[in-house]
């Protein structure tokens, strides 16, 4: 309360100061002001007022264009398509915006000032530490992919590209989800690789094979003499059944050919057939 008080008694002995200098710096001497004169200084006082005025307003102006701006480029860096970060050179997370929260499952708060290889595997933290030093010791963009943990869920995989800032005390580096895309590679591998195992299991059937000109069997690779149904089902995925054609039928039962059933329908299980010895 004391020191509201005192206002007005400390601008009471400014503006006492200020007559005093004032009559200082305007010598006795000098011949008072004229009607005229005093006339000419309102005019230039309003004048200034009204300048000040201009200036005033202008100056609103340009902080009204200078919060929408802000306003404006607040909303593209933190709801960009790609999460922002700013790392030092140690991966420490100095800045992110609201996606590349939202791609971590994070409060933005609870992120900055945390090293981002906490949220990378443990089997891609080297590939991120690697990056981070030829991020801060060149000059060019770095990219890598690793994955991200997220709690008890899929690993999410991302792709980190990243260029060091003047001064190199920290970098910025955009992080986009490349989950679908990794998961289209994986599956692409996959078939490639059953396409060039059917290819080997081709490749098996293929060429000149050994045949008996009696019973049929086929000579494998080791000297083996083995049925032909034998052969093929040790060298492919084909499973065999038996029947008998018409003409074995009627050689081997002629006595109830006329009321048996067709032979096309006779199928029995196919039968393992072991191996022969080779002959001495």
């Amino acid at each position: 309360m004391k020191k509201n008080q005192d206002k007005p008694s400390d601008a009471a002995a400014l503006r006492r100061r200020a007559e005093e200098r004032l009559k200082r710096q305007r010598p006795e001497s000098e011949r008072p002001i004229t009607k005229l004169e005093t006339a000419r200084l309102v005019h230039e006082l309003e004048v200034h007022q009204i300048e000040l005025e201009m200036q005033n307003a202008e100056l609103h102006e340009a902080r009204d264009r200078m919060e929408a701006l802000l306003e404006k480029y607040t909303d593209l860096y933190d709801f960009a398509p790609t999460g922002y970060f700013n790392f030092a050179a140690d991966g420490t997370i100095l800045a992110v915006n609201v996606t590349g929260a939202r791609l971590l499952g994070i409060e933005r708060a609870k992120l900055l000032n945390r090293r981002f290889g906490f949220v990378v595997s443990e089997a891609d933290r080297p590939i991120f530490n690697t990056f981070l030093l030829k991020t801060f010791a060149g000059k060019d963009r770095e990219i890598c992919e690793v994955a991200l943990v997220k709690g008890e869920t899929a690993p999410l995989f991302v792709c980190i590209e990243a260029v060091v800032c003047e001064g190199r005390r920290e970098c910025r580096a955009t992080v986009l989800n490349v989950t679908d895309h990794h998961r289209v590679e994986v599956e692409r591998e996959r078939l490639i690789q059953e396409l060039e195992t059917a290819l080997e299991r081709v490749k098996l059937l293929s060429g000149l094979l050994p045949i008996c000109g009696n019973c049929k069997k086929i000579r494998d690779d080791e000297g083996y003499w083995k049925q032909i149904e034998a052969y093929i089902s040790s060298h492919s995925e084909a499973t065999f059944t038996h029947s008998l054609c018409p003409e074995c039928f009627h050689k081997l039962y002629p006595e109830v050919e006329d009321r048996a059933p067709r032979p096309a329908t006779m199928i029995t299980p196919a039968k393992k057939i072991p191996p022969e010895q080779p002959r001495a």
